[in-house]
């Protein structure tokens, strides 16, 4: 378990040489362990949380699309425009929107107030950009910037005969084109609360699944229906615990104190944990929400969605698998057994 504070994190800043792209960030992901732009392929983590503030007048970036990351936002405070390829969008305080790859996107702070919002991005193992405006292009390994410049496919492979024909390449379909933006879309005050409990009530909270609302299906991987992550917040009632206590094979989870106040319960110990307060659990690191406390607490909580997975109870000795759905005891076998 690794956990900071966003009140102890630098806020660095990004200012472009005219000062039409300007920012200050707090890299959470990289003060929990992360490596920039890399997965957990690489030593990183499969999704990256960044708290971004954008001053008055100023965008975060230039107008651009992702060959393979997703990005989504949550904005914090203030008000801010998001440009698409369909116009601009006005966006404000518990607005929350997701881009899947292909789509040209840009958020801007027409002011006058400073913009704050939560940014999760996954961590693809090769991604590209393109900038529509400029008509740039911009790869992630080897990192390169770069304008196209047409070509055949074997200009410079061979030599062409006099008279031969041109050699024409098979074209793939393109990919679909993603849904529209206001499908994708959401305020979180519009969503309702969703109250689950166990039979006897020990377990039970309210939450509100954000991903979910933006189109994704739930604890699926991107090429199934889902996102590469899932985001949804939780409101635990004094007393309640969100789920027993476990630990995960390959899902990495993360919580970020909103209000009052958590208890984790961890390898290391319980403890309490209090607004702006960010726990990582990587897989294998075993966990539980709860609130012991007098008033109610409110979590956000962001996990990747890995293609396989299984999990561990040490409290009642279980496992559990997501798909299919099964809990079970195990029983010692050896390997051949029933086999011949």
């Amino acid at each position: 378990m690794k956990r900071v504070n966003l009140r102890d994190l630098r806020e660095e800043q990004i200012r472009s040489p005219g000062g039409k792209f300007h920012s200050y960030f707090r890299n959470v992901s990289l003060a929990l362990g992360g490596v920039r732009n890399v997965g957990s392929w690489g030593g990183g983590h499969p999704f990256d949380l960044q708290v971004r503030r954008i001053p008055a007048g100023a965008a975060v970036c230039p107008f651009h699309s992702h060959l393979a990351q997703w990005e989504f936002y949550l904005v914090r405070s203030g008000r801010g425009t998001v440009r698409t390829a369909a116009g601009l969008v006005e966006v404000g305080p518990g607005d929350c929107f997701i881009h899947p790859p292909g789509e040209a996107h840009q958020l801007a702070n027409p002011g006058p107030t400073d913009l704050e919002v939560c940014i999760i991005a996954d961590n693809p193992l090769l991604d590209g950009c393109h900038y529509p405006d400029s008509d740039k292009w911009a790869l992630t390994r080897p990192p390169q910037i770069f304008r196209l410049t047409p070509a055949d496919y074997l200009d410079g492979e061979e030599a062409t005969p006099p008279g031969a024909p041109p050699f024409v390449p098979f074209k793939p379909k393109p990919p679909p084109e993603p849904a529209p933006f206001s499908s994708r879309l959401r305020n979180l005050d519009a969503l309702a609360w969703e109250s689950w409990s166990s039979p006897k009530g020990v377990f039970r909270d309210q939450s509100k699944e954000i991903s979910v609302a933006l189109g994704a299906k739930p604890n699926t991987p991107v090429g199934l229906g889902g996102h590469p992550f899932d985001v949804a917040i939780t409101r635990i009632s004094p007393g309640a615990k969100v789920c027993p206590f476990h630990w995960h094979a390959a899902q990495w989870e993360m919580y970020v104190v909103l209000d009052g106040t958590a208890t984790l319960r961890t390898a290391e110990g319980t403890f309490s944990a209090g607004p702006g307060e960010v726990v990582l659990h990587p897989p294998f690191d075993p966990h539980q929400l709860a609130n012991a406390s007098s008033a109610e607490a409110t979590v956000l909580i962001i996990a990747d969605n890995p293609p396989v997975d299984y999990w561990h109870y040490p409290d009642s000795g279980k496992w559990g698998v997501r798909e299919p759905r099964k809990f079970f005891r195990q029983a010692e076998t050896e390997y051949f057994d029933g086999e011949e």
